[in-house]
């Protein structure tokens, strides 16, 4: 024993040196072990050995003496892989084991994230790639269609398993998935799943609690749900009595720790029929304790619930970073002026809000400068098109009434959808880790037009972002273009056509792939489905 004791502690060490070195250490230390090297108790790669005492694995061994995904990480070998899956994750290729590496599932199965190589990952440019000088994506990055003509598709999001989901504006839920694995949704891959009876907007899968939420034109309902269920039947309401007449009638649902959070918008460009008080049923988030739900008996929107932000005239998209936090991006009021000067081309900023319970966000009393003479970007100022706003500058600028905006895009751009990239890691840029993903669907009501792309915005880890910035006639954003109209030379902020493909592109929905963490992106127009990730 006092033989093998000084091996696997020169071994240890060696690792070590490698990792403090930089030096790709995989295959080497220990050496072969025979038929003994079997994959140690535990199965956990790093300094306990995913490779066993002695190094690699046997005949069937892994990778050197710092084990299948070096000495920090490991492999992915606990993954759950679902039904016809595979459970073992790719390693990485050095000591600190790849990039987004995944234990894959079979489809239908389950997936769970490692720290294997990227080559674990599906290829992102497999599909049909758009023409070359009909589009912009960051050098290095393809864009493909990957499902075509699902009528006017809106959010979209990702079960565990793979299987990508989606809502029309007409409330038809939809499953994409690729059985044929090729990277394409066939018209049999896609099914009509359930309906939601009108004003489709998104859905949600709790799996922990097994049900699909989605909003409808009164509230919100849920489907029994699970990867192996073709059909979700009738559903029933969780929520009725939301208003949906005049304005923006949408209802985002989203369901986390047990709460479920709905959207309202409001009824129209400046509407407050609360004021000098902000309104309590629409412009607003209302959460609800699902704990407290019965079956039979939905949560009342008007004395259901509680209001967890307010002062948000349109907040389509809200997702939550990595850390729990939540944001929401906003459609501003349109027509703004300010000392009775039309400023309305590049005000208000189209706002990134921190939600936070209890926070308000200024609507319809304040909007988010963007360029006004020499107000610093990012500033609330009065509404002077709000009809008898009692509210000044100074209420405005006081964060106890209005909260700051994390950040904002070009004004009228219309965001309608926001998502964290958390991984799996390996498919996009690594710098754009723990950023978020924003659909910008497209201006109506600024010249020249501006929108029509996706964007990816930078966060720090204490959850703030970079503010634009002016310069004369030119506001810098900091955000990073990701799909747009343009060519290889660069992007360009207007509308666009895919030749031989989606005519007037309107990105709606974002969401990255938990299998093979490549960006998908659809658009409302024709029912497109766009993937972003990196060529190989």
């Amino acid at each position: 024993m006092k033989s093998l004791t000084l091996l696997l502690t020169a071994t240890v060490a060696s690792a070590t040196l490698a990792c403090s070195s930089g030096k790709d250490m995989t295959g080497q230390g220990g050496g072969a072990a025979g038929t003994t090297g079997a994959a140690g108790a535990t199965g956990d790669a790093g300094t306990t050995g995913a490779a066993g005492v002695t190094g690699a694995a046997g005949v069937t061994g892994a990778a050197g003496v710092t084990g299948a995904a070096g000495v920090t990480g490991a492999a992915g070998v606990t993954g759950v892989a679902g039904t016809g899956g595979s459970p073992t994750g790719a390693a990485g290729t050095g000591t600190t084991g790849g990039r987004g590496g995944t234990a894959a599932g079979g489809r239908g199965g389950g997936t769970t994230t490692g720290t294997g190589g990227a080559s674990a990952l599906a290829d992102p440019c497999r599909g049909t790639a758009l023409p070359t000088n009909g589009h912009y994506v960051p050098a290095g990055l393809c864009a493909r269609t990957v499902a075509t003509g699902q009528s006017e598709l809106r959010q979209i999001t990702f079960s565990s398993n793979g299987d990508l989901w989606g809502v029309t504006a007409s409330g038809q839920i939809k499953r994409f998935r690729d059985a044929n694995g090729d990277g394409v949704y066939q018209s049999g891959e896609i099914v009509n799943w359930a309906t939601t009876g009108g004003n489709g907007q998104n859905v949600h899968i709790d799996e922990t609690g097994g049900f699909l939420y989605s909003g409808t034109s009164a509230g919100v309902r849920r489907w029994a749900w699970s990867n192996t269920t073709d059909t979700g039947g009738t559903g029933q309401d969780v929520l009725t009595g939301q208003p949906a007449g005049s304005g923006h009638p949408k209802h985002t649902v989203h369901v986390w720790d047990g709460w479920m959070y709905v959207q309202s918008g409001s009824a129209g460009n400046v509407v407050n029929t609360m004021a000098p008080n902000y309104d309590n049923q629409r412009s607003l988030i209302k959460r609800f304790n699902l704990s407290s739900f019965t079956a039979g008996t939905p949560f009342a929107w008007g004395t259901g619930g509680e209001v967890y932000a307010d002062g948000l005239r349109n907040t389509l998209g809200f997702a939550r970073d990595a850390m729990g936090r939540m944001y929401g991006v906003q459609n501003g009021q349109d027509d703004v002026t300010y000392g009775g000067t039309d400023v309305h081309n590049d005000n208000p900023g189209e706002i990134v809000a921190r939600l936070d319970a209890g926070s308000h966000h200024g609507y319809p009393f304040c909007f988010i400068t963007q360029r006004i003479n020499s107000i610093t970007p990012g500033t609330p100022v009065r509404s002077e098109i709000f009809a008898g706003n009692t509210r000044d500058d100074a209420w405005c600028q006081s964060t106890t009434n209005v909260t700051r905006p994390a950040t904002f895009m070009q004004a009228h751009s219309a965001p309608m959808d926001i998502t964290f990239y958390t991984g799996p890691f390996g498919n996009l840029p690594d710098k754009w880790r723990n950023g978020a993903f924003v659909s910008l669907h497209g201006s109506w009501n600024r010249m020249p037009a501006t929108g029509y792309r996706v964007i990816w915005v930078p966060f720090n880890a204490d959850g703030t972002a970079p503010m634009p910035t002016n310069s004369g006639s030119t506001t810098t954003f900091p955000y990073e273009v990701v799909l747009s109209a343009g060519n290889a030379s660069g992007s360009q902020d207007s509308t666009w056509n895919v030749s031989g493909g989606e005519q007037n592109v309107r990105p709606v929905g974002v969401a990255v792939s938990p299998v093979d963490g490549a960006l998908y992106i659809s658009s409302d127009s024709q029912g497109y489905v766009y993937r972003v990730g990196l060529m190989r």
